[in-house]
This record gives structure tokens, C-alpha cells and sequence, in this order.
């Protein structure tokens, strides 16, 4: 099925990153003056709109004409989003820049998951952590890019897709959506978190 959405030809990825470049100190100015410039209707938060225009500076600052796409801005947010709100928080765009320019990303709290929670949840978690450390083969706690694809295929099975192939896009996207300190891991907790959320945004009570 067409959607319409055509890509640009570019490949929007957060894979560059430029370690020990700057102190933490200076990271946090930079990501000032990014929203500062982006954060057009200054909420407080990044939008697809303002995403847009950050790309288009981007390839401008390598004197490339670049006009970005639906598909190029949709692949931004989900490296800049990682909360899937539609929306990029402040805190998200030091995070990112911590990561691309400090070496030392800002630690990142464990989350847990609640104590209580509804049945439904507590169903969908049980079959999240059956197949993590089904995948998990090496019991090492968290998994690679090399070891999602697997995940992908047996959680798709649980859904009833036997012959789902994930792309090398599908896992670069997954581990972006998932990877909670961008060390490029997954662990269980990273996991839990992302089927937690998806209930969420399914209209799921976790409670």
C-alpha cells in the first residue's frame, strides 16, 4: 500500500557520535540553544514541525539542499522521542546531546515496574520476559543489535505473524525506541518499559 510519504534519499541516523568533545557543562548549553532555536511556539518541547526545520539547518551547515520529507522528519522523531509522545522534552534533546558530544550521557534512573498492576499488563509482561531471555542465550541481561531480530520475530509469532521478517531499519528503530541510555543495549528493564508504554498508548490500564 502507497501512503504517500516519500523519503529524501538521506538516512536520518543517530549512529555519528563525536565522544569528549565537550564537557557536560557545555553540552547543556548547546541543547539550550537548540531549543531555543527550534522550540518555535516555546513550549518547552520539539515538535515534527520543529524537527523539520532542524534537519534542513543540518544538511545546510554541509552545503547540502536538503528538504526534508515526511519520512525523514518521521525518522527523526523516533531517534529524538524516545518516550513516543509526539514530542521532544528539553531533557531529551541534553540527553542527545550528552551522548553525541560529552561521552559520559547523563545516568539514567532505573525504572521499575509498578507493584500493581491489571491483569492484562501483568500478561503482556510475562510473555515480554519469556521471550527476552529465550533470545537472551548467553544470559548476559541485556541484548544486542544481532540478537533483536530474533525478539522481533517471536513476538510478532505471539501475535500470530509466523513469517515476519524484521529489516536492518526495523532493529535500528526498535533498539532506538528501547535502548533507555543509548549504550546501543537492551536490557529486560528497557523491555518492560516498552510494553508498558505501548499499552499506554493503546488506551490499556496498567493498573
Amino acid at each position: 500500500m502507497d501512503s504517500g510519504i516519500r523519503s529524501s534519499g538521506y538516512q536520518i541516523s543517530d549512529r555519528c557520535q563525536f565522544g569528549g568533545v565537550f564537557e557536560p557543562e557545555k553540552c547543556k548549553e548547546i541543547a539550550k540553544k537548540v531549543m531555543e532555536l527550534y522550540d518555535s511556539n516555546k513550549d518547552g518541547f520539539i515538535d515534527s514541525n520543529d524537527v523539520a526545520s532542524m534537519l534542513a539547518d543540518a544538511y545546510r551547515a554541509m552545503n547540502k539542499g536538503f528538504q526534508p520529507q515526511g519520512y525523514d522528519v518521521a525518522s527523526g522523531m523516533k531517534i529524538l522521542d524516545k518516550k513516543q509522545q509526539g514530542k521532544v522534552h528539553s531533557d531529551e534533546i541534553e540527553k542527545l546531546v550528552q551522548r553525541y558530544f560529552s561521552g559520559n550521557p547523563p545516568a539514567q534512573p532505573v525504572k521499575r515496574v509498578p507493584e500493581k498492576l491489571s491483569r492484562i499488563a501483568q500478561e503482556r509482561l510475562e510473555v515480554a520476559r519469556r521471550i527476552f531471555k529465550m533470545v537472551d542465550s548467553d544470559g548476559s541481561g541485556f541484548l544486542t543489535k544481532e540478537e533483536v531480530p530474533q525478539l522481533l520475530k517471536e513476538t510478532y509469532k505471539t501475535m500470530g505473524m509466523d513469517n515476519y521478517e524484521p529489516t536492518e531499519e526495523d532493529v535500528t528503530i526498535w533498539i532506538e525506541m528501547t535502548d533507555s541510555d543509548g549504550d546501543g543495549k537492551v536490557t529486560l528493564e528497557d523491555y518492560e518499559q516498552l510494553v508498558l508504554r505501548s499499552l499506554q498508548q493503546q488506551g490499556i490500564s496498567l493498573e
